[in-house]
This record gives structure tokens, sequence and C-alpha cells, in this order.
């Protein structure tokens, strides 16, 4: 049960947080407890690619180097992860009418990227114990929200550009979330390489993870207080558009 729960703080704790920062309407509960629980269904065909994508690669390349791990990365992990969450969001909250201000973008992205993250956190505390939980609570659970949020901002954008511009800024928030997520899990993934960390140091290669990490929270704030903003327009002058 402790190892539960730690699995689960991280999660409900990042959605909290969130949700107190929606500051002009806020959401039904069926709506976030849906979205949550959509991102747990994602797990499902994300496992199921990313166990086709790896056979894949390494039929392809020796399972070793930087080219099979950028691939790794970015492709097989960070892009089937991340459409999967594109597409709850996408399809269930966006063309609802309760998503009507800027800011909801960025509440539901991030609630469906925690009903992800939380079920896969509890998979590897369940398996691996304590230490990978308080390590998963600091860094991939809000890694994960960060992706969201980087997403949702353009979700959010879109839903009030009423104009071609969505779909490109829609396709741009899933390509920025696939950026930071493949990036950060490349640092990881590479440390297990001998031959790479011959000749970069794991601390080097964890500490460019924890960077860009901290890179992709730092525009996720900065998106949060803008969107802040474009909602606050929004609810007091609804009939206006994002352009």
């Amino acid at each position: 049960m402790e190892l539960l729960a730690l699995a689960l703080a991280p999660g409900i704790a990042i959605m909290w947080f969130i949700y107190s920062k929606d500051r002009y309407e806020r959401e039904p509960l069926k709506a976030l407890v849906n979205s949550f629980f959509l991102g747990m269904l994602g797990i499902l065909p994300a496992i199921l690619l990313q166990l086709g994508g790896i056979k894949l690669l390494k039929l392809m390349m020796p399972a070793n180097g930087w080219t099979y791990y950028i691939l790794l990365a970015f492709i097989v992990v960070a892009l089937t992860e991340e459409l999967t969450k594109f597409i709850m969001l996408r399809t269930y909250a966006f063309p609802r009418q309760f998503f009507n201000e800027p800011f909801d973008g960025i509440i539901y992205g991030v609630m469906v990227a925690m009903g992800f993250a939380t079920l896969e956190n509890i998979g590897y505390v369940m398996e691996h114990g304590f230490e990978t939980g308080i390590l998963r609570m600091f860094l991939s659970v809000p890694a994960h929200a960060t992706f969201g949020i980087l997403m949702g901002y353009y979700v959010g954008l879109a839903k009030f550009t009423h104009n071609r511009q969505s779909k490109q800024l829609m396709v741009r928030g899933l390509l920025l979330a696939i950026f930071f997520h493949g990036l950060y899990d490349l640092f990881l993934f590479v440390q297990v390489d001998e031959v790479i960390t011959q000749r970069v140091s794991s601390g080097f290669l964890f500490g460019s993870a924890v960077l860009s990490f901290l890179v992709a929270v730092r525009l996720s704030w900065q998106a949060i207080q803008m969107h802040q903003a474009l909602s606050k327009s929004t609810f007091h002058n609804p009939d206006k558009s994002v352009r």
C-alpha cells in the first residue's frame, strides 16, 4: 500500500496544482476524471506499438549506438506515447462545449498525461521499489506533465484559432511534446550502452536528461502564464478568437 501511495502521489499533486491554476471557469469533474482514465487507457496501444517498434528496430540494426537509441527514444517511445495522448485529448475534450477557454488545453492535456504517467508509474514502482518511486516522483512523472502542458498549450490555441493555422498549431504542440519526451528519454537510454559511456560519462548523460526536463519545465510555466492571460481575455470576451 505504501508503494501504491508513492506511485499515485505525484500525479495527484500535479493535477491539483494545474487545476488550481484554472482561475476563470472550473472544469466539470466528470470531464477531468474521464480524461484521466482515457490517459490510462492510452497505455495499451502505446505498449503494443512500442513492442512492435522495438522488434522492427532490432531487425534493422544492432541494438546499440546513438542511431539506435535516437530512433528508440524519439520514434518508438516518444512518438507512440505522445500521439496516443494527443488522440485522447483531441477526440474527447477538444470538441466538447466545456472546452471553452485556451487554458482548457493545458488542463485536459495534463489530465490525460497524468492518467498515462500514473498507470506507468504504478508498474515501475511496484516492480523496482521505493527508490525508483522517489526518483520518478521528481523527474519522470513531472516530465510527462510538462509534455502535456506544452501539447495542451497549442491545442488550446488551436481551439480558438478559426483558420488554417488550427491544424498547424495542434501539430506543433504534438511535435514539441515528442521532441522533449524523446530528448529526455535519449539521455537516459544511452546510459546502458557501455561503448557510449566509455566516451561520455553517465553523470553527464543524466545531467543532460535533467537539463532537458528543466527547460521543458520553464517553457511549461511560461505556457501556463500565457494561457491564463488568454483565458482571462476569452472569458470576458467569449466571441473573441485567439489570433
